[in-house]
Order: C-alpha cells, then structure tokens, then sequence
C-alpha cells in the first residue's frame, strides 16, 4: 500500500473547513476522507484559478495507490505544476495555501515522493523502456541521474551480451554521454576488425584497410596483410609486397628483410652488389657503413668480466657490455646480456632480439636458437623459420635438416616444415637424394619425401659418397649403391673410408683396395694390423702395406713402388718418406735411398721444408738434408704451418720462425693462428691478439703479461 506523506496528510486532517470555504479547499476536505471522486472534479475545476493548491492536490490523488485515478506520471506532471506556479502566486495565495499545509518545502516532499515511486515502478520492470520512459515522464526527477546510470548500466549490458560491432556502435551513439561509450567505441572498432577480416584473407585485410583507414587496427590489418603476403620469407616475396603495398607500415621491414637475406654472407662483394641490384633501397647509408665495417676484422674482447669488440688496431668497435660474444660469422655474431642471447651487426646494434635461453653461430644462412630447451632455426632477417620444438637440429644436406623430437627423428626443409615426420628411431644426412634411417634398430635409406627407396635391413649404414655408402649386416661389412644394389657383399670385417677413389677393405687379417664400384684395385694380398695401418688412405697416389711384418709403398694399381723392407713408413712429403728400422726413423728419396740416417726415435712427414724429428724425449726440426735447423730442445711441437712453428717447453708454448728465430716465447698456455698474420694467445685464462706482420699486441687483456 501508498504511504501517504505524514506532513501533509497531519496539516489536512488538522485543517477545519468552513461552511463558505471554496472549491479549492473543499477539495481538501473531500481528500481528507478519501472523497477521492469528489477531491479530484474540485481540483480540476478550479486548477486555472489555484494551479499550485489544484496541482498539489492532483498529485496526492494521482500518487495513491488506493483510488481508480492511480497515475504516477500523472502525480509527476501535477506535482511540477504545483512547483512551478507556486513561486509566482500572490502573498495572499500562498498565505491561503500555507493554512491548507502547501508551502515550497511539502511540495519538493511530495515530488521526491513521486520521483522515488516512478524509479522504484521503472526499477522492478528494470528494461531500457522502461528507463526511457521513467526519465521523458519524470523530467526533473531528483533521480534522473541514477536512473541515467541504471539505464546506461542496462544498455551496456546488453550491447555486452549481443557482442556484435553494430551493438557497440548503437549504444556509443545513443548513449553519447554515457561512462562505457569510450568501452563500447572500443569494442566497436574491435569487433569491426575481427568481423570483417574473419576468413583471415590478403583481400579481407586489404578491403578493410581501403574502407576504414582511421581504424585503431589498421596497424594490425596491415601487420597481419604483410605475413600472409611473405609467407616463406622469401626475397621474392618481401619485394612483391612492397611492390603491392608501398604505404603498408611495414615496407621498411621488408626492405631490411630484402636486405638481410641477401647479403647473409657478410661479404663486401654481396654487399656492394646489392646496390646495384636494388637502386631504391631506402637506406643507402645501411649500406655504406656495412660495407665498410664488412671490410674490417673484429675480435672478440673481454674487459671487467664483459665481452665486446675490437679491430685490428685494438680499437674498442663494440663496447663490452655483453656477458659473452661468439665471433662473427656471416656479418652477424651471437651474444649474451642478462641471461638471453641474440645476435648483434658489427655495427653494435641488435640485429635479433635477445629472446632466446641459446644461440649458435650463424652458417648457411641460419642459426640455431633455444628457447625452453627446445631448439629452432632463424635466419637473418630474425624470423622464426622453425619453431623452437626440436630437440636437436642438424645442418642443412641437399635442403633438409635433420631434426629429433621425443626421441624419434624426421628432416624440415629450409622454410622450416617438417617435411619428414620424426618417426624413425636414427637418421643421417641427405647425400645424392638418400639419407640413412633406422626403424626398430635397422638401417635403410629413404628419399627427400621420406619414402622408403632402400628398405631397412642393415645393423649400420653411412651417407651415400660418390654413389655408394658402406653398410653393416651380421657384423660385417658391404658396400651398396644409390638402388640398394650390392657392390660389394657383407662379407668383411672393416672397410676404410674411400680416399683418391679407394678405400682399404679387409677380411681375415688380410687387405687390399677397392674402387667405389666395388670393383678390386688392389687384391687381398698384404697383411693387416689395425694399429700399424689404421685405415691406410692413399695420398699422393701411394698408400702404406704391411706383409711378413714388413711395410712398403704401392700405387694405385697395387706396384710395389717402395720395397716392404721397413718396420714402418711414412707417404711422401717433399721428395721425401720417413721410414722406420730396428726401432730408429730415418728419411728416404723416391729412388728409395737413405738421405737420413736411421736416428730419430720417430719423425714426421716434411711440412714446408721442415720436418719434426724427437730423440731422448726432445723435438725439434730437420730440412731435407738432415741439418738440425732448430735444436731438439722442446718436449712437445707441431709441424710448420704458414711460415712459423709453436713449440713448447716446461714455461709454456711459444713461436719462432722456419730459421729459429723467437717470434713469441714459450710462455702462453695456448697459441692459435686467427688468419695468416694474426694470433691469439692465452695464459692463465687471460688472452690476446698478437699481429706477426707488425710484431705487436694490438689487443690484451689486462692481466696478460
């Protein structure tokens, strides 16, 4: 039931009529006993001349609920004439007003009265309507903000729920003032987006970038039209896509993407031809400063624990902020910061973000990255081209890579599909179209496609080389060629490496050579001792023989062309063989004459026109006429390699010349050529770069002595 307001119902109840009062407050008096018939035909009739008693009295009558004239926008409409006539009556209107309890305040009273019942009413049916209809009837309504809110609330709501970008669109300009209009424009032009470009199409994202160019996700369309146009990540396809799109954001990424896949050598050469196979390149000056840091040697450098690099000079190129460096390789090097590696130009700006856990040196064009202990391949341009999932990946053979996952292994191509699932159980490199598998512990060969071509059959298969590959049945060992057909059985018990066309073969502890056809060279005819022969390569046209304990040299027709009357021998070096006898080496001459007697404890082939020799323990170097050139005096010595010889002593190792003059001493823990004229050296974990041609450091660490 209506609660009536106490105020006014208290001043009616109390006021007292007289017989001569007028209509108006006969109105009262009818609505003091609930005359509601009566109290509303007198307040109607005298409304032109009391509009402020009539329309406070209307209002009451319209408010309650307990009479058939029950109109809540009805009481609302009265209630403001009361309000608005109020103010502009006479002193002796209000005055007679006042005695019939009417003055400002009641009637505000009454109106918020109003004002709550009609919300209330437009809350319980709570629709947009019903709100609509609440704040066009109740204009004024102490509540028409709340019930803005309640309708925004509602409309929102369901815009919400529709989830279509006309649903936003309606409610962002219906609703202009409301607080969710910046959501609903947002949602809008988002599920514009996603509407329009649902099939994911180059002619969807295209359509959309031409008909909404101010859309917040024109970067997207056009970010997401430029991977579907550069599928492969192709140079082919980046230039196509600038071609087709010159304002497409991403034209300058495709430019440097062009760019970064051609000259993946790093090669000045590559570089300067660029330029002229792409004269609208936009960045000239990219190419000017690669061209000339391509032309300039840089060295990895360690200061204060941080890795950088230097050139030739020993001037610091790449400040050493990074936790570790590998060296350059195809313009590029890899390198560590804050526990993640990426890759850097020698220009010492980020070429691949510092994503990944691992990075490897670059070569054939890719790179192996890690992530989460998976591995993948970028390339230069720092696209993902195999996704980080493999366990390990091989390099490239005829465009397949060998790749494992779960323990089973398969091969992607260069574009990084897997081209071959990873079912088989070992896999090996592709060579002449096959590549080697294992499936339950057999070995086969299967093509580029993964179709089986040699079924598994074997305990061990090799690479295809020159068009044949050694396998392994029953313990033995055979030779089969690219059909699987047998070119020499299972029948043996080793097969060497092929070497200048032939390869040692050997059963029962005897040997002799085979050609690549299977066909024999050389008859089973000489001795085999493992530890004396090994795998006895031909080189130089000759190749060791053992028999009666003996070792001699024969050709590759199989002629004897240096008599078995050795304990062991050497190939020749330099017109000259070292040769063993009674447990002393010694040098002979292709005519098979001793030119150095039989001293040496052992001896080395000639390199350069030196050969090492050591006697008692020492080493040192000859010339072919067996004049000590350098003293035996070192307990250790490597053959002379572009001029020079490392030999080592109780201090370290050291450098001198083919004349025995001291280059370096022996005093560094390890000495290695970098280049012809360049060295790197270390001692007690600290290292750096010595220049032969200006006898110099050029770059040390501090600490290197």
């Amino acid at each position: 039931m209506f609660s009536r307001p106490g105020a006014t119902f208290f001043f009616l109840v109390a006021f007292s009529v007289s017989l001569t009062a007028g209509r108006l407050e006969k109105g009262f008096r009818a609505l003091q006993v609930y005359d509601y018939f009566k109290a509303r035909a007198l307040f109607i009739s005298c409304s032109s001349h009391h509009p402020a008693g009539a329309g406070y009295g209307l209002a009451i009558i319209y408010s309650r609920n307990d009479n058939p004239f029950h109109n809540l926008p009805l009481a609302h409409a009265n209630i403001l004439c009361a309000q608005w006539n109020f103010p502009k009556t006479s002193a002796r209107e209000k005055l007679r007003l006042f005695k019939l309890g009417i003055s400002d305040s009641v009637i505000v009273s009454l109106k918020k009265s109003i004002d709550t019942l009609g919300f209330r009413a437009a809350e319980k049916t709570s629709t947009v309507d019903g709100w609509n209809i609440y704040l066009d009837e109740y204009c004024g309504s102490v509540l028409a903000q709340e019930a803005t809110e309640k309708l925004h609330d509602l409309a929102w709501t369901l815009a919400q729920a529709a989830n279509t970008y006309q649903a936003y669109k309606d409610f962002a300009e219906t609703y202009p003032d409301a607080v969710q209009r910046p959501a609903a424009l947002a949602g809008y032009e988002r599920l514009l987006f996603e509407t329009l470009t649902a099939d994911s199409s180059i002619s969807s994202y295209q359509n959309f970038i031409a008909t909404y160019p101010q859309s917040p996700f024109i970067s997207q369309a056009e970010d997401q039209l430029y991977a579907l146009s550069v599928p492969h990540h192709s140079i082919p396809e980046y230039r196509d896509f600038i071609r087709k799109y010159p304002s497409n954001r991403n034209v300058p990424e495709a430019w440097r993407n062009i760019y970064a896949l051609y000259t993946t050598d790093g090669k000045p050469t590559t570089i300067a031809q660029f330029w002229v196979d792409y004269p609208d390149f936009p960045f000239k000056e990219t190419i000017s400063e690669d061209l000339r840091l391509s032309m300039t040697a840089f060295y990895p450098v360690r200061e204060k624990d941080k890795w950088g690099f230097a050139d030739s000079t020993g001037k610091i190129m790449i400040p050493c902020v990074y936790d570790w460096v590998g060296p350059f390789s195809q313009g590029i090097a890899a390198a560590g910061r804050d526990g993640k590696s990426g890759y850097i130009g020698k220009n010492g700006k980020t070429v691949i973000p510092f994503n990944y856990d691992e990075s490897e040196d670059f070569a054939n064009g890719f790179a192996q990255v890690e992530q989460n202990g998976k591995t993948g391949l970028t390339d230069h341009a720092g696209h993902l081209v195999t996704p980080a999932v493999y366990d390990e990946i091989g390099e490239f053979h005829e465009a397949r890579a060998v790749v494992s996952r779960d323990g089973k292994y398969g091969y992607i191509d260069p574009t990084g599909n897997e081209v071959v699932p990873c079912i088989f159980e070992k896999a090996g490199d592709f060579s002449g179209g096959l590549a080697y598998i294992s499936d339950s512990s057999k070995y086969g060969f299967v093509d580029r496609s993964g179709k089986t071509v040699i079924r598994p059959q074997y305990e061990w298969a090799e690479p295809f080389t020159y068009g044949c590959a050694r396998v392994e049945k029953d313990g033995k060992y055979g030779l089969i060629d690219f059909n699987g057909r047998v070119l020499v059985p299972c029948d043996y018990d080793f097969i060497a490496d092929f070497s200048e066309g032939f390869a040692l073969i050997v059963k029962d502890d005897k040997c002799g050579y085979i050609r690549r056809n299977g066909s024999f060279a050389v008859p089973m005819q000489f001795d085999y001792d493992r530890t004396l022969l090994g795998e006895s390569p031909f080189t130089g046209g000759k190749a060791k023989v053992l028999l009666d304990d003996k070792c001699g040299l024969i050709d590759t027709n199989g002629k004897v062309v240096v008599p078995r009357e050795f304990d062991d021998i050497q190939v020749f070096s330099g017109g000259l063989a070292a040769v063993k006898k009674k447990d002393k080496w010694g040098f002979i001459d292709e005519k098979v004459r001793l030119v150095i007697p039989y001293k040496y404890d052992y001896a080395w082939s000639f390199s350069e026109g030196l050969a090492r020799v050591r006697k008692d323990g020492m080493t040192g170097y000859i010339d072919p006429n067996g004049k000590e050139v350098i003293a035996l005096q070192f307990s250790d010595a490597t053959d002379c390699a572009n001029g020079y010889l490392k030999v080592k002593n109780e201090s370290g190792w050291g450098l001198m010349d083919k004349k025995g003059n001291w280059i370096l001493p022996c005093h560094y823990d390890k000495i290695e050529f970098i280049s012809a004229l360049e060295l790197r050296v270390e001692r007690d974990d600290k290292f750096g770069y010595y220049h032969l041609g200006r006898c110099e450091f050029f770059w040390k660490e501090e600490g290197l002595n």
